[in-house]
């Protein structure tokens, strides 16, 4: 199956409101959620600040921060006409897997390639670990930004879905549905 893009939606069947934490998932795959978006009184304006992924993805090896961000900010823009501005305040720890500045650089660069200004990194002061960065920026609902936006999409969806088919089909999680098959399958033929 091809990646298309990431389904983001609210914990109930209504659909997403604007405030309540954002569940993330990839077809059948839960990724994990979205704090709850801070939203102005006026709805103009929302702030985006941490992801928990779900305890399921253990020590999978799923790269999709980049594509969380922009398909957050792109589903914001596209279901949300009143928010004028998102800002982002990206807050979870790097785990230390790398250089913890490099990492800040890069989504530096993200959050700049979508359009957003004043992207910048802070140390996180109640950091458990040295190394550990806040990255914040704020992106403006523009036809110019709206077009970056757009176009980042397209190229983060990409290596998102060129990284699933580089991941060895022995580690790729199995569906619920065919783990039941070969479990009935293999139960039979005792």
């Amino acid at each position: 199956m091809i990646f298309e893009k990431l389904h983001l939606a609210g914990g109930d069947s209504r659909g997403y409101e604007l405030g309540e934490p954002m569940l993330v998932h990839d077809r059948d795959r839960f990724l994990g959620s979205l704090d709850p978006v801070e939203v102005s009184p006026d709805r103009s304006e929302v702030r985006i600040a941490r992801f928990l992924p779900s305890p399921r993805l253990g020590s999978e090896r799923r790269k999709f921060g980049p594509l969380l961000l922009v398909e957050v900010t792109m589903f914001l823009a596209e279901h949300f006409p009143s928010i004028q501005n998102v800002h982002f305040a990206l807050t979870r720890e790097i785990e230390m897997d790398g250089d913890g500045m490099m990492i800040a650089a890069a989504r530096i660069e993200l959050l700049r390639s979508i359009g957003a200004a004043e992207a910048h990194a802070r140390p996180q002061p109640d950091s458990g670990r040295p190394g550990n960065f806040v990255v914040e920026g704020v992106w403006s609902y523009t036809a110019h930004n709206l077009g970056a936006l757009r176009s980042a999409l397209s190229i983060q969806r990409e290596l998102y879905g060129n990284h699933l088919a580089c991941i060895p089909k022995a580690e790729r999680p199995v569906p619920l549905l065919r783990r039941l098959k070969q479990w009935w399958v293999r139960g039979r033929g005792m």
